[in-house]
């Protein structure tokens, strides 16, 4: 009779363990999941105080300043980045989409969707709509970002377009082979245009949402080339992880912009 209890007991906390490892699984697997592969050093800071470095593969840390020494890859669900040498950012997770914050530098992105922001020092820019190419061979939109001197550029190299909004503006769409310019939190200046006519504002309603013609402009065959070979064989430098040396210059003392 005491062996039978001592069973039932065994099987009760057996029955309890496997729940609780089989939640724990569940909840793990519903968590958004991120990695971090350097190709040289990434420096993790907290304000101005640096907190930890990495020269390896390793988990993204949410919300945390990154200074880039060398290159670093990040791998994200339907998203690719390589951050170039010297920029700094921050990634940060939302509920449904991710938060790329640039503080300085170039960062190169392939998205299979448009669960991605980005937020530079002077606009905060959404992706309202991801447009793939249907003959695009690999399924991800290439593009780039970056910030320096109070001028940010956002351009889409290959695979499609994207319909974006800066700052609650009006959406401009970028397509394929173009880029968009901003300044001084705004874009740069537009000439004014003549009110649209009654017959005009009905066509404009079914054609495709307003293109700002003075802020894109079409993109150079040379950082057409550089984005492409950085991107092209993204998916080996991912699949084989990070690590490798760096340069020699040390960090900044802080990484906020001059």
């Amino acid at each position: 009779m005491q062996r039978i209890r001592k069973n039932k007991i065994k099987l009760k906390l057996m029955t309890i363990f496997i729940i609780l490892a089989f939640s724990s699984t569940v909840f793990s697997a519903s968590l958004p999941t991120g990695r971090l592969i350097p190709d040289g050093k990434v420096f993790l800071y907290k304000g101005s105080q640096k907190v930890g470095e990495f020269r390896t593969e390793a988990p993204l840390p949410d919300d945390t300043l990154l200074f880039v020494q060398g290159k670093c890859g990040v791998k994200l669900n339907n998203a690719y980045m390589i951050a170039m040498d010297n920029t700094v950012f921050s990634i940060k997770t939302e509920p449904y989409s991710r938060i790329l914050t640039l503080e300085r530098g170039t960062t190169y992105f392939a998205l299979a969707s448009n669960a991605l922001s980005f937020q530079t020092p002077d606009q905060v820019i959404n992706i309202n709509k991801l447009i793939l190419n249907a003959s695009s061979d690999s399924g991800v939109l290439k593009g780039y970002i970056s910030t320096a001197d109070g001028t940010t550029k956002i351009g889409v190299v290959a695979g499609g377009s994207m319909l974006l909004t800066v700052n609650d503006g009006n959406p401009i769409m970028v397509k394929s082979g173009h880029e968009l310019l901003l300044a001084q939190a705004d874009l740069f200046d537009i000439p004014e245009q003549e009110p649209a006519t009654e017959a005009e504002t009905e066509v404009a309603t079914e054609a495709e949402p307003p293109v700002e013609p003075a802020a894109v402009s079409p993109i150079s065959f040379k950082t057409v080339a550089i984005v492409l070979g950085l991107l092209g064989a993204v998916g080996a430098a991912f699949a084989g992880g990070g690590g490798g040396g760096g340069g020699s210059a040390p960090p900044p003392a802080s990484p906020s912009l001059p």
